[in-house]
């Protein structure tokens, strides 16, 4: 393929998919050490607030970070730095050395560096491929296939190593999967060096530019909702898995992967359909039929039951995304891009924390379908206001374009 010709793009590819498999592993491995060792659902739910509020916290710097040292430096420091901070917590809780605020502390530092890594995950395709809107959405379905893929591979992957050696240990490989990536990256990925005119640009600069656009004003609190709903229904899998499926580890591993097969099959069906389906369109109709599937999480019945809707929402989720983050993306000016995508990746992650707090206390006194059923109600608050805005934004382009003159 002519995206694996280029060898910065395989490179970055191949990066991406590595670390991204360890990075898999350790959401189903992370949480069910802590829910499995304290029997707590708040204090897993802690866990993954730890690592999400500096993202919230820290998101708007990070894009001046990433914008005054560049997307390849700033993917280099975010890589290497977390290599030490995974490594130690198997490392820790084997000589008894690792206490609950110990292990927060961690994933919080962790979580650090993720949100210069947010800004630049995304800007650096079309500073390797151009800013043409086809292109850049291919790549971006291409590399989603490549990620939907390590879905596929690392939680049931995960399952099966949580039951031979110990969900801590399986820490190891994710910081070995990020010194892997920051290998590839040094060696490889080298995007051409731009130089922007005018002033520089300022911490606040893509916030104001969001808040002016009219599909990204609607559109980044939309997203801030549906993505605090992903994070309190992937909370609530291992405690559905506790509480309805014998506490097993590798039906959780198969629900995540059922999800990663899903999305793989989507991200290879967005393929085509980004270069034959108008954007807006695509987007907006995936998004009905991925919270149609999500609602199959709230019906009781066998293990099957979630594994089908989760594998129907990965799938629609992938058709989603490739033409939804291409817009994202290339509506911003190439001067703020960093800032911008920093800025929306932190309104998406803000809300995180309130929303894992009052989900572990629900787990805790109320059943997983219940607080299921919740979530799915607000996500799809949120999905009506995004196709709402697309299907807007749509018509009002249209009328432009039929316009005389």
């Amino acid at each position: 393929m002519k995206i694996l010709r280029d060898r910065r793009l395989a490179a970055l590819l191949a990066a991406e998919v590595i670390s991204s498999t360890g990075t898999q592993m350790t959401w189903v491995a992370l949480p069910w050490f802590v829910l499995r060792t304290t029997g707590s659902p708040e204090r897993m739910t802690w866990v993954i607030i730890a690592e999400v509020l500096p993202v919230g916290v820290f998101g708007f710097f990070g894009g001046a970070v990433a914008a005054r040292f560049g997307t390849r430096r700033t993917m280099l420091v975010s890589d290497l730095t977390r290599v030490p901070l995974f490594a130690a917590v198997p490392a820790l809780h084997s000589a008894g050395l690792l206490p609950f605020g110990g292990l927060l502390a961690i994933v919080a530092v962790s979580g650090v560096f993720l949100a210069p890594y947010f800004s630049v995950q995304r800007a650096v395709v079309p500073e390797l491929i151009g800013e043409e809107q086809m292109d850049v959405a291919y790549a971006t379905a291409f590399f989603q296939a490549a990620n939907r893929l390590t879905i596929c591979i690392g939680p049931p992957l995960a399952g099966v190593l949580i039951s031979l050696i110990s969900p801590a240990r399986v820490l190891y490989v994710d910081a070995a999967t990020y010194l892997v990536s920051f290998l590839l990256v040094g060696a490889f990925v080298r995007p051409p060096e731009v130089t922007t005119e005018g002033p520089p640009t300022r911490v606040l600069d893509g916030v104001r530019f969001m808040l002016r656009d009219k599909l990204l004003r609607v559109w980044t609190p939309a997203f801030t909702l549906i993505d605090i709903c992903w994070q309190l229904l992937f909370a609530s899998l291992p405690v559905l898995v506790v509480t309805h499926y014998h506490a097993s580890p590798r039906i959780l591993g198969v629900l995540f992967g059922a999800f990663g097969f899903g999305a793989l099959a989507g991200a290879f069906a967005s393929l085509p359909a980004v270069r034959h389906i108008e954007a807006l369109t695509l987007g907006a109709g995936a998004f009905c039929f991925e919270m149609v599937s999500l609602w199959i999480l709230a019906i009781p019945g066998v293990w099957e039951v979630p594994f089908a809707g989760l594998a129907f929402a990965g799938f629609f989720t992938s058709v989603v995304n490739a033409p939804t983050l291409t817009l994202v993306t290339l509506r911003i000016p190439r001067e703020l891009r960093t800032h911008a995508l920093s800025s929306f990746a932190v309104f998406q992650c803000i809300g995180s924390p309130i929303g894992l707090v009052l989900a572990g206390a629900a787990l805790t006194h109320y059943d997983a379908r219940a607080v299921l059923a919740v979530v799915l109600a607000l996500q799809t608050v949120g999905a009506a206001a995004f196709v709402t805005a697309a299907l807007v934004e749509r018509t009002s382009l249209r009328a432009s374009l039929d316009s005389p003159g």
